[in-house]
């Protein structure tokens, strides 16, 4: 059942039609009427569940689609300025320069008209002490225009539009402190279990945790990760031990091993196994809604209800029923849960230990109880390991070798911690415990914190640039599924089905590498504030960039990395950006800015680079050069570039502007 329900949740995401859903419907209800009076034919029966539950996929979505509603903000004109009200329907993210918010919009105010809206909205708030006491559920009114949010501008860059678009936001708006006001205090039951996360984070202050610990401990504990430094993300992810940071199975695991400990004694009075259960629900569902409903938190508590549910009636659950009860379940009420990498990875994570944890335990035995544990450890992280590494390296281009390591250390530490950091929170009242408390939690997760930094140093520690395609990314699935099930049950037709998966995946990489080692290519990458481009012939690549961007790691993965990596580059020779001629196999770029003069002899070019206001005049530039195309940098003051825009319109030469139309690619470049 919940195969087709995903897929029709797919297509309803990528193809989503109030007329097909309406269709969809119809014929929802009428083969739903039809099943029952099969059920003497059982073959038929469960063949037409198929597209049941694929039509119940597709209208779930399409009726979860906020912007195919005629009331949506985006079905407006938008180019002027007006009133925008709502209600913050997240917490406020500090950012550099500005506070970060969704807004579920309610109404538009324009001149003397009213529109009732919907739609969640980006709204960027001026960073000041004002906008930082704004939390969940407030309800404002602010003035500006509505900018859709843009697609990626670097090629293979991410894509912040698709991923906006999956949380069902389009547009986005920033708002200095003149132009909003907070009109009503947040209230109801989110908003209370959002300032006890806040209350949480206040009593770890209180006991002199700060900076890196109370960053880990605040992730950790509650899921808030506001706190975390590009450094520490980046040291968790390389040493393999992301997955403490996330609040998933193992806290929720913690969580209902120690509450169901404490409330044994409860199962002695009468209907004290039910008392017990609907206690330890309630615990569960608390922990995971002050941890922010995060998919892997969220499938754990629900798995665990259904654990819960199956105890109290006396029945047994089958853990792949389970899965699919709990991800059907959470579908449901959110749909575009699917396309959430924390969903994907929680699920096959979990997939990973049940189906291949055992057969990996049973490797080896040994009598030893130390050893034992450890191994036990081991088995679990090459399990979820196996089962989650395809999807790391499609979406992160990265693999960690030390996972092994870190996580007999993570996962202890992580089992220490969170039960001192619960006991701290409701024990906080009492004096002297609640320092020896915070005490040993501060050194815990310093100690924690040290041995993340000293895996991330290691040699080799960290694999990065691995690019593959989705597709490649089905066949590694492929493999790894028809490997396990012929190693498991030694049925040889899986042993052709994994030749022929490795064999496809092999053609692929054969075809991509042919493909790869012919390549001709200048881009110039859109970066505000910076300047850069590479020129590639095969795996070979020269990158013209200025120093502060080439020093700026961060930045360079973010808009040029990826690119780098899709096209399986040797790492670049680097030059310093300045203006002046460049050849690239047949093509001749002049880069021009500033006082650069035009050359006495009149050129012909295949393009212009203008980098900034130029000290000659643009129409005395053109006149001495003769040129076939013209880009215009994202770093262009408005006038200059509005200027050269209109002077190469009326002289009809060809131009590729960067800020509005993303980075200039050339691949023709033997033409």
């Amino acid at each position: 059942m919940l195969w087709p329900f995903i897929l029709g949740i797919i297509i309803g995401i990528f193809q989503p039609n109030v007329a097909f859903m309406k269709i969809a419907l119809i014929c929802l209800i009428a083969i739903g009427a039809i099943i029952p009076f099969l059920f003497s034919t059982r073959w038929l029966a469960t063949i037409l569940f198929l597209p049941v539950f694929l039509l119940a996929g597709y209208v779930t979505t399409v009726l979860h689609t906020d912007r195919l509603y005629d009331d949506h903000y985006s079905k407006f004109s938008l180019n002027d300025e007006a009133y925008f009200i709502g209600e913050l329907s997240s917490d406020v993210i500090p950012r550099t320069k500005s506070y970060k918010a969704e807004m579920s919009i309610s109404a538009m105010i324009n001149g003397d008209d009213t529109t009732t809206l919907n739609g969640i909205l980006l709204v960027y708030f001026q960073k000041d002490t004002i906008a930082s006491k704004l939390g969940y559920g407030d309800q404002v009114i602010i003035k500006g225009r509505l900018n859709e949010i843009v697609s990626p501008q670097n090629p293979k860059e991410f894509n912040y539009k698709r991923y906006m678009g999956f949380h069902q936001v389009t547009h986005q708006i920033y708002t200095p402190t003149e132009d909003w006001i907070k009109l009503e205090e947040g209230t109801g039951l989110v908003r209370y279990i959002k300032d006890l996360q806040h209350d949480v984070l206040s009593i770890l202050t209180q006991q002199g945790i700060n900076d890196r610990e109370l960053a880990i401990l605040s992730a950790l504990l509650v899921g808030y990760k506001h706190h975390l430094s590009v450094d520490q993300v980046n040291a968790f992810a390389s040493a393999g031990a992301m997955h403490v940071l996330a609040v998933s199975g193992l806290h929720v695991g913690i969580i209902f091993l120690i509450i169901s400990s404490l409330l044994k004694p409860i199962e002695k009075v009468k209907y004290g196994i039910y008392i017990k259960g609907v206690l330890v629900l309630l615990t569960l569902w608390m922990y995971a809604a002050i941890t922010g409903l995060s998919p892997s938190v969220t499938r754990a508590a629900t798995m665990f209800s259904f654990v819960i549910a199956a105890q109290q009636f006396k029945r047994h659950t089958n853990i792949f029923n389970t899965l699919a009860a709990s991800a059907t379940a959470l579908l449901i009420i959110n749909p575009f849960l699917i396309v959430e990498v924390g969903f994907q990875l929680s699920y096959l994570a979990v997939l990973g230990i049940v189906v291949l944890q055992p057969h990996i335990y049973g490797l080896w035995e040994t009598e030893n109880w130390l050893l034992e544990k450890l191994w036990a450890i081991t088995s679990v992280s090459v399990a979820a390991q196996v089962a989650t590494f395809p999807l790391g390296l499609l979406y992160f281009h990265q693999f960690p070798n030390y996972f092994l390591l870190s996580n007999l250390v993570v996962i202890p530490a992580a089992t220490a911690i969170l039960p001192i950091g619960i006991a701290l929170i409701v024990l906080n009242w009492v004096p002297i415990l609640n320092t020896i408390l915070g005490t040993v939690l501060y050194y815990l997760v310093h100690w924690l914190d040290m041995f993340i930094q000293w895996v991330e140093v290691l040699p080799g520690a960290l694999i990065l640039g691995i690019d593959i395609s989705i597709f490649e990314t089905y066949f590694i699935y492929m493999i790894i599924m028809t490997s396990v099930v012929f190693l498991i049950g030694r049925r040889y037709k899986w042993l052709v089905a994994f030749l022929v998966s490795f064999i496809s995946i092999e053609t692929l990489n054969i075809i991509e590498s042919f493909q790869q080692k012919h390549q001709q290519m200048l881009v110039i990458y859109k970066v505000k504030g910076h300047e850069a481009m590479s020129m590639i012939s095969g795996h070979q690549q020269r990158c013209i960039a200025d120093e502060e961007l080439t020093a700026d790691f961060d930045k360079m993965r973010f808009h040029i990395h990826h690119h780098w990596w899709s096209l399986d580059l040797d790492e670049p020779t680097w030059t310093v950006f300045n203006p002046g001629f460049y050849f690239v196999n047949k093509k001749s770029l002049l880069v021009f800015g500033g006082e650069t003069k035009v050359p006495k002899e009149s050129p012909e070019l295949d393009l212009l680079y203008l980098t900034e206001r130029t000290s000659d005049h643009p129409k005395s530039i053109l006149e001495s050069i003769n040129v076939k195309e013209v880009i215009l940098s994202c770093n262009l003051d408005w006038k200059t570039r509005s200027y050269w825009q209109q002077l190469l319109k009326e002289k009809s030469i060809p131009y590729h502007d960067i800020r509005s139309e993303g980075a200039f690619v050339m691949d023709n470049l033997l033409d």
